[in-house]
């Protein structure tokens, strides 16, 4: 801090409301600057026994006295972010080790407590989001009772109702992904209510509005999720965070997809990948750009979906990992297929059958081999398309769909085994479960 506080921030600074690095970073200056001493000494003078107030001695020496007192806590608040960073690197690496919390708590004699074990809980509970939900719920479970207990010598009250309102954001996130969404309505709640009490730190208010948007958005209330995405968008561009403006873009572009706006998710997907840094977050730009190719297919515009993953296909080709080299072979296989190129579609799509088998999962691999069906069917080959139909069939009743998915299966399984199944039904189904894979709460329209 080369400038001197601004009238404001030495009250806060007196009061014990500044942020404790913002405070470590005025103590730092008021140690050299002696004008700043003689400002602040006399906000401090109760600190003094009476006697000094009574007899004073030269003033110089009160201001020692006073600023020593002062500068002894902001030293013990910097032992103590010490301390907590020790611990968040600590408990990091423990949870990384795999085992997940139950083992962190049953064989390992560290107190989980304070800012930096707080904090190391939240972050793994983010970081496994996509791949254990439930271990993601305990996690951010056990944040916010960690949030609840911080030591007051920690942070002032405000400061720690900031902390509270992320502990229970993340839990309300944990909650959606679990698909608890009763649960997560009541954490967004308590986070909310701890925002208000906060400090009105910008960068948390964004963060629930994004974390909150999701919750709307797979309750499909897509008004609601736009307008938090909105309050994102603005308040990142205000703080200058060009980066993640553009990646609330690109949510709102998902969103507005399975809205069935499509160009108007094109017009946002383009918006945001302008602004992202695919640098700084690698997956995010890969998302976005296998979303834009997606867009397109959805528009029925093959030959712009190619030249799109033309245009990508150094990029995506070098990075992501299995799965996601098999998801841009099942756009090339689409686009083979909207072009009638049924020689290569149908190779590719086997690939991809393949490949999904190979990985663990049956219900993308069942989903190719319906469009390995529906290619047979352009093609007049009722009788290739059928036992692809009833297979495919079987793999999504054994894994229990929803009511939505399962109804739209078992009528397609049936009307095939009866030898009634058409083109126009199959390509219904098709396009359905290629919308119901990414957004499980879509709802299946037949044409009439």
């Amino acid at each position: 801090m080369s400038e001197h506080p601004t009238p404001a921030e030495m009250e806060a600074f007196v009061r014990g409301d500044l942020p404790r690095r913002v405070f470590l970073r005025a103590a730092r200056h008021l140690l050299r600057c002696s004008d700043c001493k003689v400002l602040l000494a006399p906000h401090y003078a109760h600190l003094l026994p009476s006697e000094i107030v009574e007899t004073p001695p030269e003033r110089s020496q009160v201001y020692d006295d006073i600023l020593d007192r002062v500068f002894a806590v902001a030293r013990a608040a910097k032992r103590q972010v010490h301390r907590d960073a020790a611990r968040r690197r600590r408990v990091a690496a423990l949870l990384a080790r795999g085992g997940g919390l139950d083992t962190l708590l049953a064989q390992h004699n560290l107190p989980l407590r304070g800012l930096g074990v707080l904090q190391a809980l939240l972050d793994h509970s983010w970081a496994i989001r996509h791949q254990n939900p439930q271990e993601m719920v305990k996690l951010a479970r056990y944040a916010v009772t960690v949030a609840t207990e911080l030591d007051h010598r920690q942070c002032n009250p405000r400061e720690h109702a900031d902390w509270q309102a992320r502990a229970w954001g993340e839990l309300g996130n944990a909650h959606r992904a679990a698909d608890k969404l009763e649960d997560a309505d009541l954490a967004f709640g308590f986070a909310f209510d701890y925002l208000a009490q906060g400090t009105g730190d910008l960068r948390l208010k964004a963060k629930l509005y994004e974390l909150h948007a999701s919750y709307f958005g797979t309750r499909r209330q897509f008004t609601l999720a736009f307008a938090a995405l909105d309050v994102v968008y603005h308040t990142y561009q205000e703080l200058g965070e060009s980066h993640l403006a553009g990646r609330a873009l690109l949510v709102k572009a998902v969103y507005s997809f399975y809205e069935g706006s499509t160009e108007l998710a094109l017009q946002l997907n383009a918006e945001g990948l302008e602004k992202i840094d695919k640098q700084r977050e690698a997956d995010l730009f890969l998302m976005s750009v296998h979303n834009r190719i997606l867009f397109v297919l959805d528009r029925g515009d093959y030959r712009a979906a190619r030249k799109e993953l033309f245009r990508y296909q150094l990029e995506l080709g070098s990075a992501g990992g299995r799965a996601y080299a098999v998801r841009l072979l099942w756009l090339r296989a689409r686009i083979s297929a909207g072009l009638k190129e049924w020689d290569t579609a149908e190779k590719t799509f086997l690939q991809v059958k393949e490949a999904w088998e190979e990985l663990g999962m049956p219900l993308a691999a069942a989903l190719a081999s319906l469009e390995l069906a529906l290619i047979s069917m352009q093609q007049g080959h009722y009788t290739e398309a059928e036992p692809l139909v009833l297979e495919s069939a079987e793999v999504f009743l054994n894994l229990r769909l929803q009511r939505e998915a399962l109804g739209a299966v078992m009528v397609l399984r049936d009307t095939f085994k009866m030898k009634l199944g058409t083109l126009e039904h199959l390509e219904d189904v098709v396009t359905f479960l290629r919308r119901w894979h990414l957004d499980p709460n879509t709802k299946f329209v037949p044409r009439e």
